[in-house]
């Protein structure tokens, strides 16, 4: 068994290796810097060599007999076999390529960020790291423009390429030029390759803008087939898409009663939605907002640590700082970047997008709102301890590198964790105020709207237009935001349905490990259901023996 293990380890990390070298901006991420110099290759050509590597790993995973492997390798077998199953779908079904204008600039912007954001080497080298990817921003425009069939691309997804990439041309005539002073040697070609990026981007709106957009008529709904081929084989859930519509609806009709009855206890005569709105007057000042979040995380990890709800990882660390003005227009309040499970020191970082200080007022309060007390605490314990944060940097230091890529496959487990854990750490007393509960359950509102938007966009014919009103006048959501979601449900299918689904499903693991194992300490069950990593629920289930 040990022998077909190490050769099923040598086929899945070779298959990963060759991937990596084929995706550049995806290695960063991950934190193998090898290719941080470059972009990947788009080209016909270059899709249909990745595809057929693929479909031969896929076929050489499924060639494997689980039982001839142990416990964890069947695991890590099915796994890969879900990665490279979503691979090839995206290249041959979902074909991103062709379909979705928003793919090549945000290869471009996010692999050039990636290498900013993150310290991981000294900053005049990751600096050089750009210049290489800066360079090949045309040329990996240029495929875009070569791939892209404007009559099989989805209006809406043409609308928000065109805003990302126009708000991204910043990157280029803003952050690199600032930065580049940090790297004499080459600051003139820094510049030089920046202006040339940044007419490249300019190019290719205007391409969008007059090529693209005037004939997109694509469909964004993968229809139901596809969406419980995704259920089944991404997240490994036997639901139909009509089963979860109606749990959907079930869970809002619950969720909006329990908010009712608490608003009743909290200002009778008044509702939920005039409660939670009246609360945003609280809030921290426009100075205090990176601090406010500070101190929330820290009594968070605190609070973690003193009622021994799980083990905080060894050397992890979270850095909380400013969006870069560059990334404020699709980060309105803030946003949790993990650290890659490759890099070597496990720091997240979490931005948080100040209030311009010349900001009329009215623009500053509505900003300040987003950030007030009833909320700000649920953010902190929801993206850093012990939610995002803890969990993905456990999940980073579990097992071999095919497990380290669960997440990858499924976001029902690291969605689902953060969500349940609002609600455990508001039974445990750490937002014990009426109010936060009303904002948590608020947040449970919007979440079980998602899974009823993602099954109704994709399976039941919704439109755009349709989902934003049901955010606005359902949720409570302002319509600038409730558009840049449904914006995203439209690309992103099971996706919007994982944050609840995922809690209930980790709520039913819990009873299970209980049932199993009475008895146990609340952080020997979490520290047991984290050291799986990453995993759907299913395979969860077998790594935990239940």
């Amino acid at each position: 068994m040990a022998q077909r293990d190490q050769e099923f380890y040598q086929l899945a990390e070779a298959f990963i290796d060759r991937m990596l070298a084929e995706a550049p901006t995806a290695a960063t991420y991950l934190g193998d810097h090898r290719y941080d110099d470059r972009l990947g290759h788009h080209t016909q050509e270059d899709i249909r060599r990745q595809s057929d590597l693929t479909a031969g790993a896929l076929a050489a995973f499924q060639a494997f007999p689980p039982d001839e492997l142990s416990p964890e390798a069947r695991i890590d077998r099915e796994l890969m076999v879900g990665i490279a199953k979503s691979f090839l779908r995206d290249f041959q079904v979902l074909r991103g390529h062709v379909r979705d204008p928003g793919y090549y600039p945000s290869e471009c912007l996010g692999g050039i960020f990636s290498l900013i954001i993150r310290d991981f080497a000294p900053l005049p080298e990751r600096v050089k790291s750009a210049l290489g990817r800066l360079r090949e921003v045309p040329r990996v425009l240029e495929e875009g423009k070569a791939n892209l069939v404007p009559e099989e691309v989805p209006e809406v997804w043409c609308e928000v390429a065109i805003e990302s990439a126009s708000q991204g041309v910043a990157l280029f005539t803003m952050l690199i030029p600032a930065l580049a002073k940090h790297a004499p040697a080459i600051e003139g070609d820094l510049v030089s390759a920046s202006k040339e990026a940044a007419t490249a981007m300019e190019g290719y709106v205007s391409f969008l803008k007059g090529e693209v957009l005037p004939s997109a008529r694509g469909d964004f709904a993968v229809g139901e087939e596809l969406f419980e081929e995704l259920l089944r084989e991404t997240h490994m859930l036997d639901y139909t898409a009509d089963e979860l519509y109606e749990l959907g609806w079930e869970l809002f009709r619950g969720t909006k009663e329990e908010m009712e009855r608490l608003a009743a206890e909290i200002s009778p005569g008044k509702t939920a939605r005039e409660i939670l709105d009246e609360a945003k007057a609280d809030h921290p000042g426009a100075e205090e907002l990176l601090d406010a979040y500070r101190r929330e995380m820290e009594r968070a990890k605190s609070f973690v640590i003193e009622k021994g709800i799980a083990t905080v990882p060894e050397g992890e660390r979270l850095r909380i700082e400013p969006t870069p003005p560059f990334l404020a227009p699709v980060i309105p309040y803030a946003a949790y970047m993990p650290p890659g499970p490759l890099e070597e020191v496990q720091e997240g970082i979490f931005l948080v997008t100040p209030v311009p200080p010349d900001a009329p007022e009215e623009l500053s309060e509505e900003k300040l709102r987003g950030h007030n007390w009833a909320k700000l605490p649920v953010t902190a314990l929801h993206e850093a301890y012990p939610g995002h944060h803890l969990q993905l940097c456990y999940a980073n230091q579990v097992g071999r590198l095919p497990r380290k890529l669960g997440g990858y496959l499924s976001s029902l487990f690291p969605e689902g964790w953060a969500f349940y854990c609002e609600e455990l750490m508001e039974e445990l007393g750490f937002i014990g105020e009426p109010i936060q509960r009303l904002g948590r359950l608020n947040d449970q509102l919007w979440r079980a709207a998602r899974i009823i938007l993602d099954v109704s966009l994709h399976t039941r014919g919704l439109t755009v237009e349709e989902a934003v009103d049901f955010l606005v006048e359902e949720v409570g959501l302002e319509r600038a935001n409730a558009l840049a979601e449904v914006r995203r449900y439209t690309s992103s299918p099971t996706q919007p349905l994982s944050y609840l689904v995922g809690k209930l499903e980790i709520l039913k693991l819990i009873e299970e490990f209980k049932a199993k194992a009475p008895g146990g300490s609340l952080r020997e069950l979490h520290d047991a259901i984290l050291s799986c990593g990453s995993l759907p629920p299913r395979l969860m289930r077998t790594c935990l023996g239940l």
